[in-house]
């Protein structure tokens, strides 16, 4: 599945005015910029970026200015921000003035996750246009990733006091409101949003998370109904196949689509027995190297690759079956583990561990490129208190980003590493569930790997973030999604101290 783009960022199109107005004072009526916005406008970005490509190699001065900025939001509508950012950047220096400019460039950083760079760009856009909503609409959704909850709804009141009916201020405002703890707040602001644009696929989608996390099942109607939007207009999924809508599966073939992230297919692989046990024939695409790890599961489940012909009757995401099947908030499904890992790797891990301690797995940063993972990554330090308990041995399960963070270690502060040659091989996780089932407990940020622990049955401590991610709900200790896990929460946003020495007290008193 394809991420999904934050509300509000896209709304480029909003300058077509101010550059339009600009071509035709330049005489340029039909020119190959004017053709460009155009082309912007009806979805035709790679024809857009061919055309200034075009007018670049031939213009100067001010043309170049408007061939530039056009070209970077042509690459921003293709999901291009790394080449989109250095036009813009050109465009900026060429009109430092220019409020349109400063926005773009802003919402190319904020794409790139360099938040405070965007967060300059556009709060001098801001300073430039006070009268533009859809300035302070990406301004306050800047705001939000940097953490600054308050000032985020600030930005986003604003916007709406400017342009009352803009429903992406309206999704940005509930998702600001939701880090706030102001759950019903957030609400309104999700249903506003969707009131002014039925069918509003991340407004639904954000408001499903809130819901889940609230323990109300809606949410997962709510989900189906944002994929599919997604789908409308994207185009996700073997068009060929019809999606499962509920109809009987006994002796048809079922193709399921992985979740948004590895942590997702995992969790949510649970459900395919449910699937079996209606006669379906179940068929999973996703990423091949995953595919030894499902494998594993011992269900009777064909794999293919995406693009790859399928044969089915219906298709459905991964995501879609908790709706399909009439599930809980918290639905558990299938008995864990449901994974498990392979028994001579497992021998070879418990040799390097060695014996005499209570060895501990720990993981502490997720995917950085990914927006979700803002407030969820922990500084590998913060793990100290741990190190310090008396017969505790830390072992690094990261891969990956975040591994730079072992040379930056604490004083006294020793992790064993199993090198960066660790889960190097084709199949994904194949070292780290060989590993996990050698270690006496798995520590681990709200990642992949938690899933994996889960999953695998293993003892599992995740450290969340003050208001976390949907499935982990807001006040218990245990999930069940994965009777051998405990939660560890922050007291407050910001706050890991708390987190860990709550786990090194329980440690040290064997809890």
């Amino acid at each position: 599945m394809c991420s999904c783009r934050r509300p509000g960022w896209w709304s480029t199109l909003r300058i077509e005015s101010p550059l339009r107005a600009m071509v035709r004072r330049m005489g340029m009526a039909a020119s190959p910029l004017e053709q460009a916005l155009d082309c912007l406008r009806s979805g035709q970005p790679a024809r857009a970026e061919a055309l200034c490509r075009a007018r670049i190699l031939e213009g100067r001065g001010e043309g170049d200015f408007a061939g530039h900025h056009l070209l970077g939001l042509a690459l921003l509508h293709q999901g291009r921000a790394g080449e989109a950012e250095p036009e813009l950047a050109r465009a900026v220096a060429l009109q430092p003035g220019n409020p349109a400019a400063l926005n773009s460039l802003g919402m190319a950083l904020a794409e790139l996750n360099r938040a405070r760079e965007a967060h300059a760009a556009l709060s001098r856009a801001a300073a430039l246009a006070p009268g533009s909503a859809w300035i302070r609409n990406n301004l306050g959704s800047v705001l939000h990733d940097l953490g600054q909850g308050q000032d985020a709804v600030r930005a986003l009141d604003e916007a709406l006091r400017l342009q009352p009916d803009y429903p992406e201020a309206h999704a940005n405002r509930g998702m600001a409101l939701q880090e706030l703890s102001r759950f019903d707040e957030a609400r309104a602001a999700f249903d506003a949003a969707i009131a002014l644009r039925p069918g509003y696929p991340e407004a639904l989608k954000r408001r499903a998370m809130l819901r889940l996390l609230l323990d109300d099942a809606g949410g997962w109607d709510d989900y189906e109904a944002a994929m599919h939007g997604f789908r409308t207009e994207r185009g996700n999924g073997d068009a060929a196949v019809p999606w499962w809508r509920g109809e009987p599966l006994r002796g048809r073939k079922l193709l399921l689509h992985e979740g948004s992230g590895f942590g997702d297919t995992l969790q949510f692989f649970r459900f395919v027995p449910a699937l079996l046990a209606r006669g379906a024939r179940v068929c999973f695409c996703g990423p091949p190297s995953l595919f030894a790890l499902l494998r594993s599961s011992g269900w009777n489940v064909s794999f293919i690759a995406p693009g790859t012909p399928s044969g089915c009757d219906f298709q459905c995401d991964l995501w879609g079956l908790p709706a399909r099947l009439g599930l809980p908030a918290r639905a558990a499904a299938a008995p864990v583990p449901y994974l498990a890992a392979d028994a001579a790797a497992i021998a070879r891990w418990k040799a390097w561990l060695g014996a005499g301690s209570f060895a501990i797995g720990v993981a502490w940063q997720g995917n950085p490129a990914r927006k979700i993972d803002l407030g969820r990554s922990i500084p590998l330090s913060a793990f100290a208190p741990l190190a310090a308990v008396p017969g505790v041995q830390l072992v690094s399960l990261q891969c990956n980003a975040g591994r730079e963070q072992l040379q930056q270690l604490p004083p006294g502060v020793r992790i064993r590493d199993p090198g960066p040659g660790f889960d190097a091989g084709l199949d994904a996780f194949a070292d780290t569930a060989a590993l996990m089932m050698a270690l006496d407990l798995v520590v681990s940020s709200d990642t992949a790997v938690a899933h994996l622990a889960g999953a695998l049955g293993r003892p599992a401590w995740v450290a969340l973030k003050h208001v976390p991610d949907w499935r982990w709900g807001l006040d218990r200790e245990t999930t069940p999604w994965y009777p051998a896990m405990r939660l560890f929460r922050q007291p407050r946003p910001g706050d890991w101290s708390s987190v860990f020495a709550a786990m090194a007290s329980r440690l040290a008193t064997g809890q």
